[in-house]
């Protein structure tokens, strides 16, 4: 329950002034040209107007509303584009859940449409209404597709609910059988092979083809500039011999005619394409249609910042054939995440990767914001993306985007020169940790001084020498940008989910700031500068401390608002009424509860009409339900007949059971 309080005494609050980041009252002489303010869009060199030469944000799992209300933060950030999850309708909707129970749901759909109920990240409407706001400020958004398969029975099967959405599909059991599973070893087991416990769709059929197309007709009527081709690599495509298809051609050009008849002529479309093509195939097959994912050269910017070992670096060239602008590079994936390979890895080590990728001439890179262990669907779990090195080096891109590039590898340092005929700069990636430059080689600097954007040292040319400091993150963007900063805001905890009890350490994270204030339930503005170390209290057991930010660069302001709950009740047991007796009646229910990031327990409970009773162990946050056949006293999940999505626990252990969403 929200309550926002007219009166609040602070017991504690203890700030600590960290190093600024930027320090804007002593902006050096060569930037003060004739800064004139401007708004973070395509107009003012924030952004590019066409995603393939621009970065994206993946807003993995983020709600479409969610993404509407950063728009500004992900402008000002420099992404010109913004990677959407799928909105296919999402196979086992359980309502609210946390991220890693239910992200790998919407990879495998239940049909080729547009949801518009029942999908943890929004609407059709709110999609329209996303791409709406988001054509504002000149911001792309592109869309996940999930067409290679749909939702499984098994791997031979296709989900019984599939039949409401594509009937045909169903009913024709349109999917490849009893070729195995996915490998590289030939071109069938490529493109006939299952994935997972998921069918192989026969997207050789006109059928699935022309509901595949329907469903990107659909999204570029919605407002979404480009699609993501999940598993791009076993689809087909004309030069697989026997078991080639016009798929692509058929799906590419259908699309892009479509698009081309309402004026669009720029969508943008990549497709997933892992370590190899496969055995006897090419990946030049594929980028007659589209960019594609180059996830080794990836991986090996990413082993060289992890090893510390700059030397991996020296042959950054892309694949035979494929050029610049046909590749998609990454710090990490989301498959990288979710899978576990990277999920234990620093951001910082991310931050320089992505330096590397992004400082590139011709090479589209994208960000995966990552969860973290509390993170629901629809939510943002982290905020790096908006970090001051991630967004220098994106406008760095942006602002030398059609410019040229020159990389080398010297004493620990990867450095790529980027140049017109008018303005220089340099990305420097401390690789080996060394903190210094001194008189490295730069060939198309001309002597002077220059700004590092990340930290305000000062950079000086002399000679085709560059000397410098590089900061703390290892991230040195330098050149002297002339487009008039915007100021940032956030925070380390944003307060969505979970309460304290005592004491709550925040920390306020700004830059490019002017004048910056924050205010603790509507009280006395208290300034702040550079990142501020704060923590929160409430004089009573139980309430909601606000917190109110805002930040100013010259005239324009950004302004924050956040809700964070103290409770010093201990929930011993949970209590769920109104359930729909027509569900647990009859049954055996219990529930299954865990705290956050660690294994789960059964916990069985008492039910009588409509209310079920469990004791709550100690340390768990979250439940779910699940039904079993009456009489079941040894529970395990192949046995279940139907369950509910996840729950975070009320304040109070009393939850209204009106509101589960059963499967």
């Amino acid at each position: 329950m929200k309550r926002i309080l007219s009166f609040f005494t602070i017991l504690l609050i203890t700030m600590t002034v960290m190093a600024c980041q930027t320090e804007n009252t002593n902006i050096p002489d060569y930037l003060t040209e004739e800064l004139t303010p401007q708004n973070p869009t395509v107009e003012d060199g924030y952004l590019v107007e066409l995603p393939q030469k621009g970065t994206i944000l993946h807003a993995w799992n983020w709600s479409m509303s969610t993404i509407e209300s950063h728009l500004e933060d992900i402008a000002i950030a420099g992404f010109s584009t913004v990677q959407i999850s799928p909105m296919q309708p999402q196979k086992d909707y359980f309502g609210i859940a946390s991220w890693g129970s239910t992200w790998w749901k919407l990879y495998q759909p239940l049909g080729f449409s547009i949801a518009t109920e029942n999908h943890s990240l929004g609407t059709k409407e709110e999609l329209i209404s996303l791409t709406e706001a988001a054509d504002a400020y000149g911001i792309k958004i592109i869309v996940d597709v999930v067409a290679n398969h749909l939702a499984g029975g098994y791997e031979n099967s296709l989900n019984e609910d599939v039949a409401g959405y594509e009937p045909e599909i169903y009913n024709q059991n349109l999917i490849h059988t009893d070729n195995g599973a996915v490998s590289d070893s030939s071109i069938e087991a490529v493109t006939k092979g299952y994935l997972g416990e998921y069918p192989d769709l026969q997207t050789e059929s006109n059928i699935v083809q022309e509901r595949v197309l329907s469903l990107l007709k659909e999204y570029v009527d919605a407002g979404v500039s480009g699609f993501r081709f999940d598993a791009a690599k076993h689809i087909e495509t004309q030069n697989d011999g026997e078991y080639a298809s016009d798929f692509w051609l058929e799906i590419i050009d259908g699309v892009k005619l479509y698009a081309n008849n309402q004026g669009i002529n720029d969508l943008y479309i990549y497709g997933e394409i892992l370590n190899t093509p496969g055995r006897n195939r090419s990946y030049t097959d594929y980028t007659e249609y589209m960019s594609i994912t180059m996830n080794e050269m990836s991986d090996n910017i990413r082993t060289a910042v992890l090893t510390r070992d700059a030397d991996r670096l020296t042959d950054l060239s892309y694949i035979n054939n494929v050029p610049g602008d046909k590749t998609v590079l990454w710090a990490e994936s989301h498959d990288d995440f979710a899978g576990g390979s990277t999920d234990d890895l620093s951001y910082s080590h991310m931050i320089k990767a992505y330096a590397i990728q992004a400082s590139r001439k011709e090479a589209t890179t994208l960000f995966f914001v990552r969860p973290n262990d509390e993170t629901f669907m629809g939510e943002i779990g982290s905020y790096e993306w908006q970090s001051l090195e991630v967004s220098s080096v994106n406008r760095f891109h942006n602002f030398f985007v059609d410019g040229d590039e020159t990389l080398s590898i010297q004493d620990g340092f990867f450095l790529n020169e980027r140049y017109n005929e008018e303005s220089y700069g340099v990305v420097i990636v401390d690789v080996e940790g060394n903190g210094s430059v001194t008189n490295l080689n730069v060939s198309h600097l001309p002597d002077g001084d220059y700004r590092d954007q990340v930290t305000n040292n000062n950079f000086v040319v002399k000679d085709g020498k560059i000397t410098g400091e590089v900061g703390e993150s290892g991230v040195a963007v330098v050149h002297n940008n002339p487009y008039e900063p915007k100021p940032v805001v956030y925070v380390s905890n944003d307060g969505l989910h979970g309460t304290f009890s005592d004491v709550l350490p925040i920390t306020i994270y700004s830059y490019n700031t002017t004048e910056a204030y924050y205010s603790i339930n509507d009280g006395e503005k208290v300034s702040l500068n550079g990142n501020v170390d704060i923590e929160l209290t409430y004089p009573e057991e139980n309430g909601t401390v606000t917190l109110d930010i805002e930040v100013w660069y010259e005239d324009y302001k950004v302004e924050k608002h956040y809700e964070y709950l103290k409770n010093n009740l201990v929930v011993e047991d949970v209590t769920i009424n109104n359930l729909n007796t027509i569900i647990v009646e009859a049954k055996k229910i219990v529930a299954w509860t865990w705290e956050q990031g660690e294994d789960g327990e059964w916990v069985e409970g008492t039910y009588d009409d409509g209310t079920f009773i469990f004791d709550l162990p100690e340390g768990n946050n979250y439940f779910l339900l699940v039904t079993f056949p009456e009489g079941t006293t040894s529970f395990d999940w192949e046995n279940k007949l139907m369950q509910t999505g996840d729950t975070e626990v009320p304040n109070d252990g009393i939850y209204d059971g009106s509101q589960l969403t059963w499967n």
